[in-house]
């Protein structure tokens, strides 16, 4: 009995994070996010920001010293789908309206 319940808390067990990394969550994966690009507003873990750090040599990356100028997440909404696309998942952050948006708000409404 103590081998079910042991495999149900093991099963059972989803790590949760305040931020995930964006390319991680995109390819299934949940990684804890360490920075964030407020040029891309998009968090990536340490292994991906080093992929973004290549690509776009010019953009500004706060680490977690710098938390407090990441947006902040209303920890009370589901955080991996989009509100008003219930289908897609939230892929950025809107600084005009301090929101995360998917992709289908990008394009019809936050452009």
């Amino acid at each position: 009995m103590a081998s079910n319940l042991e495999n149900s808390i093991h099963r059972g067990s989803d790590l949760f994070y305040d931020f995930f990394c964006f390319i991680c969550q995109e390819n299934d994966e949940s990684t804890e996010a360490e920075f964030y690009c407020e040029k891309c507003s998009r968090f990536y873990c340490s292994k991906c920001v080093e992929h973004h750090n290549f690509l776009f040599k010019k953009h500004a990356i706060l680490g977690k010293k710098d938390i407090s100028k990441w947006p902040e997440i209303n920890e009370g909404e589901p955080l991996e789908k989009c509100q008003e696309h219930k289908k897609e998942k939230l892929t950025g952050f809107c600084e005009d309206h301090s929101q995360l948006i998917c992709h289908a708000c990008h394009i019809h409404s936050h452009q």
